[in-house]
């Protein structure tokens, strides 16, 4: 089960059934449906998304934070070896349902954030958690979102750019003395969780068309690579909701806009 929550001034909507999708990938999948995104009130269509293609730039752990000291805690085999393989499960396992959601063409040019994703270090890693490292808290600015999304070098020069920066990935943390039925008091578990923003922008402006932070409980995962990725499956629910007047509003905020 998964909630919602956000940064930016965006709206929630219901979550749609999904299912995986696997097999050869192709760099262009075509599909015929097509995308809306805005309501008619008082929203008006950014011409990009009339593009027939989104450019999928890839998954930014460049400012990710992992929270918890028994999963994160061997850094040197997450950065930056495991963010590449969570961006190599994406496009073998999601790349073709992001085209189904979306109803268009998806090209892939995840070269420069997969250059973003070299500088994450073992800083980025919260051992001992304090009061701000909780899912209901992001430390990523809008600001810092439009700039990230500045910087990408895309070999397209104009059109729909998609990407998903993760925010963080929190282990299940304790909660100390709670009642446990007939054995007093004990300790029980948080579930563990994970928010990433599914950003949508304007290629050639670089201008944020829609942000929104999607925050998931991951309740299993056959290893490190596969439970963490729970997120990230989980956050692609956005694109489904483009098309309704709930799902996606336009960030006016001049600082969202080179």
């Amino acid at each position: 089960m998964s909630e919602s929550q956000n940064q930016f001034p965006i709206t929630r909507a219901a979550p749609i059934n999904r299912r995986n999708v696997r097999g050869n990938l192709t760099l262009v999948i075509c599909l015929a449906a097509s995308l809306s995104v805005f309501g008619a009130d008082k929203q008006k269509q950014h011409p990009s998304l009339d593009a027939d293609t989104v450019v999928w730039v890839g998954l930014d752990y460049s400012m990710v934070r992992m929270i918890g000291g028994n999963d994160f805690r061997v850094p040197d085999v997450i950065f930056p070896a495991m963010l590449e393989k969570w961006n190599t499960l994406f496009l073998d396992e999601r790349i073709e349902l992001v085209a189904r959601a979306m109803g268009k063409q998806v090209a892939v040019d995840i070269g420069s954030v997969t250059e973003h994703n070299k500088t994450t270090t073992a800083k980025q890693i919260v051992l001992t958690p304090g009061p701000e490292d909780v899912i209901e808290k992001s430390h990523i600015t809008p600001q810092e979102i439009a700039s990230a999304v500045r910087s990408y070098k895309l070999k397209q020069e104009k059109g729909l750019g998609l990407v998903f920066i993760v925010d963080r990935l929190i282990e299940k943390m304790p909660r100390a003395n709670m009642p446990t039925g007939n054995h007093g008091t004990g300790v029980t578990y948080s579930a563990a969780k994970g928010a990433v923003y599914v950003v949508l922008f304007d290629i050639a402006g670089r201008e944020i068309i829609s942000a929104k932070r999607e925050v998931s409980s991951v309740a299993s995962g056959a290893n490190f690579r596969n439970f963490w990725f729970g997120p990230i499956k989980d956050a692609d629910k956005s694109l489904a909701r483009v098309g309704t007047k709930k799902g996606n509003q336009r960030l006016n905020s001049p600082a969202l806009r080179q």
